[in-house]
Order: C-alpha cells, then structure tokens, then sequence
C-alpha cells in the first residue's frame, strides 16, 4: 500500500500555491481599484471645486457691485459740493440726513464724505455718537488716497471708528477741475460669511498679503497663510487695515501638487491636538480687487471612497473565489436538499391534513356542545312549557264535547263560535311549538340581518311559563329598527342562557325585575340585561365564562351556558362581558355589530 504521507504534502503544497496566487492577484487588483476609485473621486472633487468658485466669486462681485454706483452719485450731489465748498451746520445736518435716508434706502453699512483734508464732514451715521465718522479723520486710510491720486478707490479693512469690518468704495469729489473731498460708501460683507457658513463648505478670501479677511469658519479670518515679512507688518500697522492686529500664521502646509492647479494642502485639526487635516485647495484670482478666493475640499470622503473601492474589489474577488471552491459542494448538496425539501413537503402535507382533520373535528364538537347546551336549556324548561301546553289541550277538549252536544241541539251559531275557540288554542300551542323546533333545530350558523327585539321576543316565549310562575316583571325597551349582524337561532340561545341565569339569581329575592334595552353605539348595538339578583361575587368576575364553571347546586346546569353564549358572540365579531349594577343585581352586556 502506497504512503499516503507524499500525496498529503503534495496536496497541501498546491494548496499554498493557490493561496498565494489569490493572495497575489487580490493585492494587485486592490491597488488597481484604489488608484482607479482616488482619481475619479479626485477629479468629481475637483470639477466641483471649480463650480463653487465660480458660484461665490459671482455673490462677491455682486454683493459688491451692488454699491459701486453710490460714492458716484453722492459726488455729484450740489449739497455735498456746496458743504465741501463752504462747510456750515446748516448745510452738514442737511447733507448728514441726505446721506441718512440715501444709505437706508440703498441697504450699504455707511455713507459718508470727507474734505481734501481727510476730515468726515458728514455721514449716514451722525444720529449715533458712538459710530459717527462726523469729525474722524481718515487721511491714512488707502482708499482715501487712491481716490486723491486716481479718482476712485477700493478697500477692504476694519473700521477704526466702529470696529467693525467693511468694504470701501470711494470716488473723488471735484468742483470743476480741483479736487474738494472724497465721497466713501462703506459696504458689509457679514451677511455673505454667514451665508457661506450655513452652506457647511470650507472658503476663504485672501487679500495681496495672503491674510484671510473672509471665511466661512470664524477661526480662520484674520490669519496668514504664511508668516508675514516685516515691511508688511510695518505697512499694514501704518493703515490699520486689521485695526492693529498682528494677523498669525494659519499653519497651512502645501502638500504634492493636483491636476488643474489645485494642490494638497494641510490645516491644524481643531478638533485633535497636535493632528492635521488634509484638504484640497483650489484657488481663483479676483483681479478687480486684488483678492484671491480659495475653496477646501476635504479628502477623507476621497480616501474612504477609494478604500471602499478596494475592499470591495478585495471582496469580490474572494466572494469569486469561495464560489469557484464551494460550486462542486453545491452540486452534491442540491441533491441532498432536494430529498429533504421532498421530505419535508410530505410531512408538512400530512400535518396539515391532522391539523385540519382536527379543526373539523373541533369544530364539530363545538355544534355539538352548542347543541347539547340548547337542549339541556329545553329539558330544563321541558316541565313549565308541558303545562303550558295542557291547558289549551284540556280546554279544547272541554270545547268539543261541548261542541257537540250544541251540534245535536242544532245550535250552529255556538258551534261555530266553539270551532273558533278551538282554532284559537290550537294556533297559541302550534306557535309554542314551533319557538321550541326551531330553538331545537341543529344546523351551521348563517350570518344575516338579525332583529333583536324579535329574537329577545321568542327568547321570552320560550321562557314565559317560568317567568310568568315566578312572578318576574319585564321591562323591554328595544328600538325595532335594531338589527344585529348574526345568527337568528343562535342569538335566542344565547338571550335564553342570559334570560335563565337571571331569573335564577332572582329566585330568592323579593323584588324580581328584568330590563332589556338596546343603544347603537359607535361599534353597533349595544344590548343590556339587567336583573335585580345578588350580582356577581368579586372572587367570580373572572370565571364566569370559563367551561363548566357554575355557582349553582349540583344537578342545577352544566357550567356551560355562559361559556357557549360567550363563544356565540366572538364568533358574530361581538363581544360579552358581565358587571354589578349600582343599585344591585347583575348587568350582562352584549356588544354587536349593526347589521347593514
């Protein structure tokens, strides 16, 4: 026999052969989908990038643009010519309001105008001492000496006087060819920041130094990309652009270079000490001003779309694997499930014929209880309903032999009122007996229209004897157009059992009273049997309508009546319940669906 030991390390050196192949094969496509996944998320980011640069260069020349118009207007405007011309209170409160109601209706943050000098003369905002420019002197500011030197001029910077920032137009105010002042509209950009916060997205404004004086994040404004050389510090001390703040480094770092000028970037993590995030920095000049606009793309989503990517990959191509090794597996195992599935079907088609043998036998059984319950109900009544039934018998026999003595005497008139007699018993016991075959009657239950006050009427008829030897009172008050969804049949038993226990649990007391009633509700009617009884024991409440459950002597029932009655009104969708009146005695409520 050969050693099968040589066969076994065969066997397990092809194995590891396999497993480094597929090891092999999942690395390189892994990588391959990784590179494919960074660059098409790479260049998605990038396209977008360039879509929300144009998008928020466009909101600043229009935030912008929608101002320029006014340092224009206002230099052209004879009270302010003749207040720079001859300065005097009565001419500055008439131009301060001008400028007030000119500003207000323009929307801009402040209007104002200075002399040659650099002296505000009046302003938009003369009403509030605390931020009026009337009587600041703003000859350092550049936009001032822009518009000296070349007519117009455009600034951003924060307001030494308010504090706050703003953009400043300006435009030369000349009389003839000389130079008399410098009309400045003051624009607020807040507004626009705000708008790019609410947006989530990371850009920032730059101006010709590199410091960011517009962001969507708060923390970056007022810092430079890049450290600051001394002689723009000293320059920017001198105009007080950022009201003497020493704009600290942002602490960007420039990574590798992108495709379409973009470059990788990294800003310290304000969320993990000492930690950097990585973003993708695109950047759009702003020639008419002198700015830059910068938007940041974040490049986590980047590198997990293309981790994604690869485990992706990485999973299929084992998926592929395990599918190419478990293939030849599956094709001896359908068999196998087919047998079992085979197997299973047969034994679930044999059980569900027991079970529905049963059901059917169940089902059969509950006639049959329904059936006994209703005949024990007509034993019990069988005595009262026989002497019922003996007195029209003796009365018609007392009626014919009368009868035909007066027929021998040829007195036709008293035989015929005799006959009527006669067919007048003759009719109570034949309606006697027909509530009697048709509460017999064993059949299935039909679902029909119901009239209650009829049902509880033949429920009374078959009850009268004992009613009327018991000296019970009724009192009915059911509507005639009181129609239940149910079986005829079935309903007077249950009226029967409810009827029974009543006059039972009255039997010992003085005062014997039944009230039946009938209310629609919202759920349908809502039928009511009142006794004047004992009521219901507090230890009973929760038995009554179990099987064979009963509080009468032995011999007395069977503990079945309410428990059938109870099944009876489930299965007409309704429902049963008992209660204590108030005043004493018990309450049997019958909840039914009102029948279309």
């Amino acid at each position: 026999m050969a050693d099968p030991a040589p066969f076994r390390s065969l066997r397990h050196r092809r194995l590891a052969i396999l497993v480094a192949a597929l090891a092999a094969v999942t690395a390189l496509a892994c990588w391959g989908a990784y590179r494919w996944a960074e660059a098409e998320a790479r260049a998605a980011l990038t396209l977008n990038g360039d879509q929300r640069l144009g998008l928020y260069a466009s909101s600043i020349r229009n935030a912008v643009g929608r101002y320029d118009y006014l340092p224009f207007l206002v230099a052209r405007d004879h009270e302010v010519l003749d207040l720079l011309d001859a300065p005097s209170e009565t001419r500055r409160d008439a131009v301060n309001r001008r400028l007030e109601t000119a500003n207000a209706a323009a929307g801009s943050a402040a209007l104002y105008v200075v002399d040659r000098s650099g002296l505000a003369l009046a302003a938009s905002n003369w009403a509030d001492p605390a931020q009026s420019f009337v009587g600041q002197t703003y000859d350092f500011r550049p936009y001032f000496r822009q518009a000296v030197e070349s007519g117009s001029g455009r600034y951003f910077g924060i307001g030494v006087t308010t504090g706050l920032p703003g953009y400043f137009l300006s435009h030369a105010v000349q009389r003839g060819e000389a130079l008399i002042g410098v009309a400045v509209v003051k624009i607020d950009l807040e507004p626009l920041q705000r708008d790019w916060t609410a947006g989530g997205e990371r850009v920032l404004v730059t101006d010709e130094n590199g410091i960011v004086f517009l962001s969507s994040h708060a923390d970056w404004k007022y810092h430079a990309l890049r450290p600051l050389a001394d002689a723009v510090k000293a320059r920017l001390a001198q105009t007080r652009q950022y009201d003497r703040s020493d704009p600290a480094p942002l602490g960007l770092r420039d990574g590798p270079p992108a495709e379409n000028g973009a470059r990788q970037v990294s800003l310290p993590d304000p969320l993990a000490h000492g930690a950097r995030h990585a973003y993708l920095m695109q950047e759009l000049p702003l020639p008419e001003f002198g700015w830059t606009i910068r938007f940041l793309s974040d490049l986590e989503p980047v590198k997990a779309q293309a981790a994604g990517a690869a485990v992706l990959t990485a999973m299929g191509i084992l998926l592929l694997a395990a599918a190419l090794a478990l293939g030849w597996q599956r094709r001896q195992t359908l068999r196998l499930q087919h047998e079992a599935r085979v197997t299973l079907e047969r034994r679930v088609e044999e059980r569900t014929a027991e079970l529905l043998t049963a059901n059917r036998v169940l089902r059969e059984a509950q006639e049959e209880l329904v059936q006994a319950g209703k005949l024990a109900a007509l034993g019990q009544m069988s005595a009262a309903l026989a002497h019922e039934i003996n007195q029209p018998l003796a009365a018609i026999r007392t009626f014919v032999a009368s009868t035909r003595l007066l027929a021998e005497r040829g007195e036709t008139t008293m035989v015929r009122d005799n006959l009527a007699m006669i067919g007048d018993l003759a009719e109570r016991m034949a309606v006697l007996s027909g509530h009697l075959k048709d509460f017999a009657r064993k059949g299935p239950a039909r679902v029909e229209a119901v009239p209650v006050a009829r049902a509880m009427d033949r429920a009374l008829a078959l009850l009268a004897p004992r009613l009327r030897e018991e000296e019970v009172q009724v009192e009915q008050s059911i509507p005639p157009d009181a129609r239940v969804r149910g079986d005829a049949v079935r309903l007077e038993q249950v009226f029967v059992n409810l009827l029974r226990n009543a006059a039972d649990a009255m039997a010992e007391c003085d005062e014997r009273r039944l009230t039946l009633s009938a209310v629609r509700t919202v759920e349908g009617w809502e039928i009511r049997i009142r006794d004047t009884g004992t009521g219901i024991a507090e230890a009973h409440q929760f038995q009554l309508f179990d099987p064979f459950f009963t509080t009468k002597e032995v011999g007395q029932g069977l503990g079945l009546g309410l428990s059938l009655s109870y099944g009876i009104v489930r299965d007409f969708g309704g429902t049963l319940r008992a209660e204590n009146n108030p005043d004493g005695g018990a309450c049997f409520v019958i909840q039914l669906p009102e029948a279309q």
